[in-house]
This record gives structure tokens, C-alpha cells and sequence, in this order.
């Protein structure tokens, strides 16, 4: 049987995982400052955007995210159906969720669905990204029907 205190505890590091979720959509939405968004990584941190790399490590993902505010100039990250599940000892868990978005690159508007599955470790008593695995339904152009493949 689990104590209140612990109870609560693992309530309130669910919400902090879905609020680093959150923070890193802003971030993407509010034009993917590679720093910032590594920032929400551990060390070792992957983020592997599938069809796109995979990129292992700050400098790696920094270089990528830079690149992505270089062709982006319009993104909304709408993020639904968060789930978290906490590991025993509670500094690590892992999660799902969905992504429906849009986004102007290279000033073409786009249309995406992405499904995310996640592990997040807590450091120093912060929950972190240790992977980001990107499974993306479809990107496709604004005047196009629905695609399969991040292709469009």
C-alpha cells in the first residue's frame, strides 16, 4: 500500500512531465531556439525524428533544431492524449501522446500527425527528455488530401 505522500508525489511528477511536454511545443511554436529545446534533454539525450535523424547529444540536436527554425516560419504543436507511466523509484518513466499540427516551411503550409513515444529521466529533480521517438503519421501540403508517409 502506498502512503499519501507518495501518492501525491507521483501525481505531481506526471504533471511535471506533461508540463515538460508543453514547454517543449512553446518552444517549437515560439520559433525552435535549439538551446532552449535541448535544454529540456538530458545529457545524453536522443530525439529521433524517424524519416528526418536522428540526433544523439546537444550538439547534434542543437544543429538540427537550428536548422528547423532556418525553414520554419509558422508552427502550432497541439499535443492530446498524454500518457506517463513512472517507473519503479520513480526517476525514470515513460509516455505517449499525439501531435496534430500545422506549419508554413520554406513557406509551404503543412498538415501533420505525429505520434510520440517517450522516456524521461529526473535529474537533480527535474524531469527531463532522455528520448523522443517521432512516429509521424503524415506531412503533407495544406492543398493536398491526407498522406501516409512524412514524405506527403
Amino acid at each position: 500500500m502506498t502512503t499519501l505522500e507518495e501518492r501525491v508525489q507521483h501525481l505531481e511528477d506526471v504533471e511535471a512531465i506533461k508540463r515538460l511536454k508543453v514547454r517543449y511545443a512553446e518552444l517549437c511554436d515560439e520559433g525552435f531556439d535549439p538551446d532552449a529545446i535541448v535544454s529540456l534533454f538530458t545529457a545524453d539525450g536522443v530525439w529521433d525524428a524517424g524519416a528526418f535523424g536522428c540526433f544523439r547529444g546537444a550538439a547534434e540536436m542543437a544543429a538540427y533544431w537550428a536548422e528547423t527554425a532556418r525553414v520554419t516560419q509558422f508552427a502550432l504543436h497541439y499535443m492530446v492524449n498524454h500518457v506517463v507511466d513512472l517507473e519503479p523509484g520513480a526517476t525514470e518513466a515513460t509516455g505517449r501522446c499525439y501531435l496534430l499540427g500545422t506549419a508554413t516551411r520554406e513557406g509551404q503550409a503543412y498538415w501533420m500527425a505525429v505520434r510520440y513515444k517517450e522516456r524521461y529521466r529526473k535529474v537533480d529533480g527535474r524531469w527531463l527528455f532522455a528520448e523522443m521517438q517521432l512516429h509521424p503519421a503524415f506531412m503533407t501540403p495544406y492543398e493536398h488530401s491526407w498522406a501516409t508517409s512524412p514524405e506527403g
